[in-house]
């Protein structure tokens, strides 16, 4: 499900998946704040209800990832959130987000510093209502294994879903020019702990990789992994 920035162009699209399961819909991750229109617009053009999403599950604590929260609080009160335990103090409001300081926000134009305020609103005690493990598997899509890689965040996770032979990398990876890369440096808190957190991969069969930056990697994903984790 592709999210675009205002102005970003698909280039720069974010990835979110939905997964729908007998009990309701599954969406991980949700786009920047003031995407939600657009990620209910998506929903409906995949021929579903916005309305049957029963759980948020969070790859990490980053604002795009985590930035529609408050609307679809709003619309879904009841909605579960899903988090590995290392990214819970973030998401309940523990802790600032990583990259988002609280001075960083004072420094921004009103335009976007409200809607970032709205989400952080959002973030308070109790918000996480399922804590996940690295290894534990999930009532999803016949089981996906919950694997922590850290290094981009504390608590970042990717999603194995063995019947698919896929992998929701969050933004463990990314792709660029067609190749899988490493996490963006930049935005990455520790490369070295997120170029480890790939090996664990290098044991899985994976025949596709669905990055939150870049979009689907069909292709030889064990090579690919190779070349990142031997730099």
């Amino acid at each position: 499900m592709a999210l675009t920035p205002d102005g970003g162009g698909a280039a720069h699209a974010f990835h979110a998946a939905l997964l729908e399961d007998e009990d309701g819909l599954t969406l991980v991750d949700t786009g920047l704040p003031g995407m939600y229109e657009q990620l209910e617009t998506r929903i409906v053009q995949a021929g579903l209800k916005p309305e049957t999403i029963r759980r948020i599950l969070f790859t990490h604590q980053d604002a795009d990832h985590i930035g529609t929260l408050p609307e679809l609080l709003q619309r879904l009160p009841h909605v579960e959130v899903w988090a590995h335990a290392d990214e819970r103090p973030y998401l309940e409001g523990e802790k600032p987000l990583i990259k988002l300081p609280p001075q960083t926000l004072i420094d921004m134009p009103p335009q976007r510093r409200e809607p970032l305020q709205r989400m952080l609103d959002t973030l308070v005690p109790g918000r996480v209502t399922s804590v996940l493990a690295h290894g534990e598997l999930l009532p999803l899509q016949g089981g996906i294994r919950v694997l922590h890689t850290p290094g981009h965040t504390p608590g970042h996770i990717s999603l194995y879903v063995p019947g698919e032979k896929l992998l929701l990398a969050g933004d463990a990876m990314r792709v660029s020019n067609g190749e899988l890369e490493l996490a963006e440096p930049r935005y990455t808190q520790d490369m070295d702990q997120a170029v480890a957190s790939l090996k664990q991969l290098l044991d899985l069969e994976i025949d596709r990789v669905l990055c939150y930056h870049g979009g689907l990697f069909e292709g030889d994903v064990r090579g690919e992994l190779r070349r990142l984790t031997t730099r």
